[in-house]
């Protein structure tokens, strides 16, 4: 009975002391790999949406300001389904962000559902 005693107070002890780690989230600023463009992720509603921060001029379709993406819902863990800019075409097509760490997602655009691409960003400190 002492046993149990004791090993119930370390367990609540031990859960009291150990913080949880807040959530990763795509909020904030991000860089494509290749560093051509920088896009704000920012919450719209209860949807994600990201808007073009700034772009290299030799990428004429995409300028500052153009939405990159455009009303995501969040569809399971760290994905989130919505419009997105292929920023090789500056179409506006179906598209999936995935956030695989704190510091990476990547950003999947496709065109029928069939050709897709997809292209990584790394957060900006």
């Amino acid at each position: 009975m002492l046993d149990l005693l004791a090993s119930s107070i370390i367990a609540v002890f031990t859960g009291l002391l150990s913080v949880p780690t807040p959530a990763a989230t795509p909020i904030g600023l991000w860089q494509h790999a290749d560093a051509s463009i920088e896009a704000r992720f920012y919450p719209c509603g209860d949807k994600l949406c990201a808007r073009v921060t700034a772009a290299k001029a030799s990428n004429r379709s995409i300028r500052s300001g153009t939405m990159l993406v455009q009303n995501a819902a969040l569809t399971s863990h760290n994905m989130w389904e919505g419009r997105v800019l292929d920023v090789d075409n500056g179409n506006v097509v179906a598209g999936v962000i995935t956030l695989h760490s704190r510091d990476t997602l990547n950003l999947k655009s496709c065109t029928a559902l069939v050709f897709c691409r997809i292209d990584t960003w790394n957060r900006v400190n």
